[in-house]
């Protein structure tokens, strides 16, 4: 008839979906369920459905099995981005130089440290990465007990305490443990306790590098019980 007015229906749905998107933000007090961040600290809130109804459009489900979630946060739930939280440190490697790359932030790295997600593939990522990814200090505390490995080495390597025999050979003792370096067919070997192993290192830097890495990671003592060889009294 004329004079009518044709009913806005998109406008009726925009209006009812509106209105039930500001029920489930008013609900979970205006915050993104998972970082808790408002719109006021700059972050976009979504609605995110907790799974699917079928025949249900997005504002006829219950008020419960929505939840608030900022773009961020909602990217990771679909598996869009990775997550932020909830990952597992589940192993650690050493490039020997920048070779690596950080899959989270693309930064250049040498120490890798695995970590897993539910929701995603496992990643290698760098030390401050994995801190922040598994909110713990797991990485960091690996890489400073890391360095206090090689500063001891340092001093070990630069000793005093090294000192030559009659034959010119350079012996210290270590943690209870006397070995010597013994030149051999242009190269160097350890002596512990008498007995010469049959590793050999080409300078003597690498060797008493070496002989403190042995000492350290436990190989000398395993070796000096399997051959029945005493330790020297400190």
């Amino acid at each position: 008839a004329a004079g009518s007015i044709t009913p806005n229906i998109g406008g009726s749905i925009t209006a009812v979906g509106d209105t039930f998107r500001s029920e489930v933000i008013r609900l979970d007090d205006y915050a993104c369920t998972k970082c808790y961040k408002r719109a006021s600290d700059g972050v976009v809130l979504h609605v995110h459905h907790k799974r699917y109804l079928a025949g249900r459009k997005p504002w006829e489900y219950p008020h419960h099995l929505c939840a608030t979630m900022c773009s961020g946060c909602h990217a990771v739930e679909h598996g869009i981005i990775p997550p932020k939280f909830g990952w597992e440190l589940v192993g650690y490697d050493d490039h020997g130089d920048l070779i690596g790359e950080c899959d989270y932030c693309n930064t250049a790295i040498r120490y890798s440290f695995m970590v897993t997600h539910p929701k995603w593939r496992t990643l290698e990522v760098g030390e401050q990465c994995c801190d922040n990814l598994t909110c713990t200090l797991a990485a960091s505390d690996h890489m400073e007990s890391l360095r206090r490995h090689l500063d001891r080495r340092k001093r070990f390597v630069s000793s005093p305490r090294w000192q030559k025999d009659y034959s010119g050979a350079l012996g210290i003792k270590q943690q209870g443990i006397f070995l010597e370096l013994v030149a051999h067919a242009g190269a160097y070997r350890l002596r512990v306790h008498g007995r010469l192993g049959k590793k050999e290192f080409p300078t003597v830097l690498e060797a008493k590098a070496g002989a403190f890495d042995l000492i350290e990671s436990g190989v000398i003592e395993t070796w000096l019980e399997k051959h029945g060889a005493r330790r020297r009294k400190r």
